[in-house]
C-alpha cells in the first residue's frame, strides 16, 4: 500500500470511501483503490461493470478522486441520520463536563475521534452518537470557513 498524506492507514482498511472527482470536484462513494499513486473510487453495478467474461475478472468503471480529500466512513451516523466521513466536522451540544465542541473527524489508533478546534481533549466519535446529541455540520473540503471557528 503506498502511503499519500497519510492515507496509508485508511487504505489498508476496509468500507465504504468518498472522494472529490478530479474532473468536476463532485463527491464520489463507493471502493478505493490505489494504482501506482494514484486513487479511484468505483461502486461496482451492471452499470459501471465493462466487462465480464465469466473468468474470475470483471472490469469496472472508476473514477480518479483528489487523495487529499479521501476519507473512510465512520459506520456511525448523527443525531438526524446522517453518515459521518472522516475528515467531516461535527458539533458535540453543552455537557456536564464542557461547553459546544466544535472538531474534526480523524481516524487514530484504530478509532475515530473528534478533535476539538479550540483544543482539549479528543472525543470518540461512538461516545458522542451515542451518549451526546452530535452533528454534522459540514466537512473541511466543503466548508473551510468552519475551521475558523473561535
Amino acid at each position: 500500500c503506498s502511503v499519500v498524506r497519510g492515507l496509508g492507514d485508511v487504505y489498508k482498511r476496509q468500507g465504504k470511501f468518498r472522494g472529490k472527482r478530479l474532473d468536476n470536484r463532485k463527491w464520489e462513494y463507493g471502493d478505493l483503490i490505489e494504482n501506482q499513486g494514484r486513487f479511484f473510487i468505483y461502486h461496482a453495478t451492471s452499470e459501471t461493470t465493462i466487462e465480464d467474461n465469466d473468468d474470475g475478472r470483471i472490469v469496472v468503471a472508476a473514477v480518479e478522486v483528489d487523495p487529499n480529500t479521501v476519507g473512510q466512513y465512520t459506520g456511525l451516523q448523527d443525531m438526524n441520520g446522517k453518515d459521518i466521513w472522516k475528515d467531516d466536522i461535527m458539533c458535540i451540544p453543552e455537557t456536564d463536563f464542557n461547553a459546544e465542541i466544535v472538531g474534526r473527524v480523524l481516524y487514530e489508533d484504530g478509532s475515530y475521534y473528534i478533535i476539538p478546534f479550540n483544543g482539549g481533549r479528543l472525543w470518540g466519535v461512538a461516545l458522542v452518537t451515542s451518549k451526546h446529541d452530535a452533528k454534522l455540520i459540514g466537512n473541511i473540503h466543503d466548508n473551510p470557513e468552519l475551521l475558523k471557528t473561535e
